[in-house]
């Protein structure tokens, strides 16, 4: 399962595809008829050996054609470069922006598990049926003991999701690098020990999606799963 339809991964890989197509047919249609074309050495040409080394015959020298294929393929990998990093900027917030829309989470790595924080009110429906509010005591501050409700993650649906990740300091182990992956979303970020990152998304459609840790943090990094689950209405 790859990200899902609404996701800017998307209409990236189409964009990054189009343009390899395109300059794939053009480098072996070239490829091709330079092989065809100078199979052998017309009689009226000078051999090789007339060439002396080191010294670039003037007679083959084309600035118009030097110039284009300089100037062509960088605009190309501008324009690509451009586009990817669009892609990433619409993960990275400002940690200091303080959006009321945002519904705020902390996802705090730690080996070899995730505890989660909720700093804004959801509502579940738990197994015998009734709505709940959870939410960390102080609304804002990351108290000792995850508020995860069962282990796993609860998002709002369609609100835009703003998440910071730390890296649980215990004083034992010494730390090492995490990093939260939900594919449903293409994204991905480090939790780095000492420093607070970000990402962001939103969710548009209700469900349950996988959590994985997708930076090699020890023996029981396979072990480093979770699920996100999405509530609430959509619209």
């Amino acid at each position: 399962m790859g990200p899902a339809d609404y996701t800017i991964f998307w209409s990236l890989m189409k964009t990054w595809n189009f343009w390899s197509l395109v300059v794939g047919i053009f480098t072996f249609a070239l490829l091709f008829y330079l092989i065809i074309r100078f199979r052998q050495i017309s009689p009226k040409d000078e051999t090789p050996e007339k060439l002396t080394p080191g010294v670039f015959p003037k007679e083959r020298d084309n600035l118009t054609l030097e110039l284009t294929w300089f100037i062509v393929p960088t605009i190309l990998v501008l324009y690509l470069t451009f586009i990817a990093w669009q892609s990433m900027i619409t993960v990275w917030v400002d940690p200091y922006s303080e959006d009321e829309d945002t519904f705020d989470i902390t996802i705090e790595a730690y080996q070899w598990g995730w505890n989660f924080y909720y700093h804004d009110e959801i509502l579940i429906v738990n197994e015998t049926g009734n709505l709940s509010t959870f939410a960390t005591p102080t609304g804002t501050e990351v108290i000792d003991g995850a508020v995860s409700i069962d282990g796993n993650l609860y998002l709002p649906c369609n609100r835009l999701i703003k998440a910071k990740l730390v890296t649980l300091n215990d004083g034992g182990e010494l730390p090492v690098l995490h990093a939260p992956f939900i594919p449903e979303w293409g994204i991905k970020e480090d939790a780095v020990p000492g420093i607070e990152t970000y990402m962001s998304f939103t969710p548009k459609e209700t469900g349950t999606y996988d959590l994985f840790c997708a930076e090699y943090c020890g023996q029981q990094h396979s072990k480093m799963l979770a699920k996100v689950h999405v509530v609430g209405a959509c619209g």
